[in-house]
């Protein structure tokens, strides 16, 4: 409920939103974010991050939070188009109240992307209806980190002001449980720089209007075609140079 009132007045307070935003552009800063996060003596080196979100350090900032997120894009288990199979999975065993079972499926989910807004929410979900509440806080707390972290990358208004997202579900999942609405169209674009994007439509509730909100996804487009299909294209590829050399 905390976090549903904070992103509800970051959405429709300009003051407090204005506090909340980091300073982000993804076409500026992904690339120069990525390249320090590898930096032993960078203050977002991603080894020294990880390890304070892996205790839930709540004094993480929304910048160090991107920051890490970033740095996990070129991971080697950063593969979230095939990550979207378990997240319905895991969804549906909570749903048939098999509560064990889910949280086995998130800590799959969680150890290939310990980011993963749905394995860390479902699993927090399951824990509490266990009766685990230290277990589940601390779940719920990192989908807190991640989530607000994403939603201070931008206003979501704009291709310019899209909010940075690890995964091409992350948009729905965040409209369904974070703002908890519905959505009300779904499509994708290209902004300026070529960079892909999901737009969202959300409907309030007793609203009629449907409001596009924007999705930073081309570092996971990248990783479209999982681990196999990536090794497939560049073997491809160099196989194309070879001929061309010849």
């Amino acid at each position: 409920m905390k976090l549903r009132f904070i992103i509800f007045t970051l959405l429709i307070s300009t003051s407090v939103f204005g506090q909340e935003r980091i300073d982000f552009d993804y076409s500026r800063d992904y690339e120069r974010i990525l390249a320090e996060t590898k930096v032993d003596t960078s203050n977002i080196n991603f080894e020294k991050l990880f390890s304070r979100y892996l205790r839930v350090d709540s004094t993480l900032t929304n910048y160090e939070m991107i920051a890490l997120q970033i740095g996990y894009t070129d991971n080697e288990n950063y593969w979230p188009y095939q990550d979207i199979e378990i997240e319905r999975e895991i969804w549906d065993l909570n749903e048939q109240g098999k509560y064990k079972k889910a949280i086995m499926k998130c800590n799959v989910l969680l150890k290939n992307n310990p980011f993963n807004l749905i394995g860390n929410r479902e699993k927090s979900y399951a824990y509490r209806k266990l009766g685990q509440q230290d277990s589940s806080k601390v779940y719920i707390n990192k989908f807190d980190l991640v989530t607000l972290s994403c939603l201070s990358s931008g206003d979501g208004k704009s291709y310019e002001t899209s909010w940075f997202v690890l995964s091409p579900a992350d948009g729905q999942w965040i409209i369904k449980l974070a703002f908890q609405s519905s959505i009300c169209s779904m499509g994708s674009g290209r902004d300026n720089n070529g960079n892909f994007h999901d737009i969202l439509g959300i409907q309030f509730k007793d609203s009629e209007d449907c409001m596009d909100l924007f999705f930073n996804i081309e570092h996971a487009a990248n990783r479209m075609f999982g681990k196999d299909g990536m090794k497939m294209f560049e073997e491809l590829e160099e196989e194309i140079d070879t001929i061309r050399n010849n």
